[in-house]
């Protein structure tokens, strides 16, 4: 009996042929035995196109599901104010997250940023710490954090929180991957910065207050007993002030106040501390190592000052005032009694008639 030719086979099932060990164009040795290795294969050809299915289905899914959590992923950062970076020591490019190009105001689709250029965004004491922080990353495995302000744009910086992290790189065997992030602090900075202002300042005048002063004082006489010099200190009082609060109001009162802290401010050396001691009461610090004639000079110049009218809603209102004069260390060894020694001096000054600089005098021992 002649056996009739052997059908064609798909190059699929040919492959499948070939991995069991038959050659599929010999044709079967009987036709029993074709059909079964034909459904055999059939069948084997079933489960492989439903493998293929499921297998590019799940690698869908999985790209999907990736680009949903990147998409996840930039939002928080965006939301967090996080910009993340990767870099591997060598490159001269930085890829950059979608929220770390805001940062920077950078277009929003920039993905890569030279290392230079990023560098060159950071002030300038701050980037000479990145950079050596940089450097570390790239010699062994850290965790660094610290603040520093990056440039946005012409004389506006951000506070900024960075992270830096170096670890093996799977793709380079021996070599280190760096990456990290840079957070928006701000407004938290911001916020802290307010809360010091609140705790040191005083809120009518604006001058510092009384525990900042006393702070001051204590540091420049850390810096005399260093140095072996001496600082002065002006107790002043204003004249005349309880009869216009008394008159018209402590409203007025406390408009002519802020007036008095201003033109303070215009008269005192900018480096020299002025505080609102309290009530109408204002101490000034003289760092300068001034000899006497100096210093009366510039208490002469407050009186002056300050005799000149006020202007409140419309009224002009005059006050004096009276000043006394401490010298550290010659008229007291703390920064406590350097205060009674200038406010001692200031009420000799109102005794003596008021509108005068009077220095200290120590009381006369029998």
């Amino acid at each position: 009996m002649k056996c009739s030719p052997a059908p064609l086979v798909h190059a699929m099932l040919a492959r499948q042929l070939g991995r069991l060990g038959i050659n599929p164009h010999s044709g079967p040795p009987s036709p029993e035995r074709w059909q079964a290795l034909l459904a055999l294969i059939g069948n084997t050809y079933e489960e492989y196109e439903q493998l293929v299915y499921l297998v590019t289905r799940a690698e869908r899914m999985s790209t999907d599901e990736l680009q949903r959590s990147q998409s996840a992923l930039a939002e928080a950062e965006r939301i967090a104010g996080l910009g993340s970076w990767t870099w591997r020591p060598g490159d001269e490019m930085l890829l950059i997250s979608p929220t770390l190009a805001s940062l920077m105001q950078l277009p929003a689709s920039t993905r890569e940023l030279p290392l230079v250029l990023w560098l060159a965004g950071m002030d300038g004491a701050d980037r000479v710490l990145l950079h050596d922080s940089l450097r570390r990353a790239t010699r062994q495995a850290v965790s660094l954090c610290g603040e520093l302000r990056l440039q946005v744009c012409e004389g506006q910086q951000r506070w900024m929180q960075y992270h830096i992290v170096s670890r093996p790189d799977p793709e380079q065997p021996g070599a280190l991957a760096v990456s990290g992030t840079l957070l928006d602090i701000t407004e938290r900075m911001r916020a802290e910065e307010q809360v010091r202002t609140l705790a040191f300042q005083d809120p009518l005048t604006g001058l510092c207050n009384r525990a900042r002063f006393f702070d001051l004082l204590g540091s420049a006489r850390n810096q005399v007993n260093d140095s072996g010099e001496q600082f002065a200190l002006l107790f002043l009082d204003l004249d005349g002030f309880k009869e216009i609060n008394d008159r018209h109001g402590h409203d007025a009162g406390d408009q002519l106040l802020r007036q008095v802290a201003e033109r303070l401010r215009h008269t005192v050396p900018p480096h020299d501390p002025l505080c609102r001691f309290g009530g109408d009461e204002f101490l000034v610090l003289i760092h300068a190592n001034s000899a006497q004639d100096t210093l009366e000079a510039l208490a002469q110049q407050i009186l002056v000052t300050i005799s000149e009218p006020f202007d409140v809603d419309g009224r002009r209102l005059s006050v004096g005032v009276s000043i006394g004069i401490a010298l550290y260390p010659r008229d007291a060894m703390s920064t406590l009694d350097l205060v009674r020694a200038a406010d001692t001096a200031m009420y000799q000054a109102k005794q003596q008639g008021k509108g005068r600089v009077e220095f200290h005098r120590p009381a006369r021992t029998i």
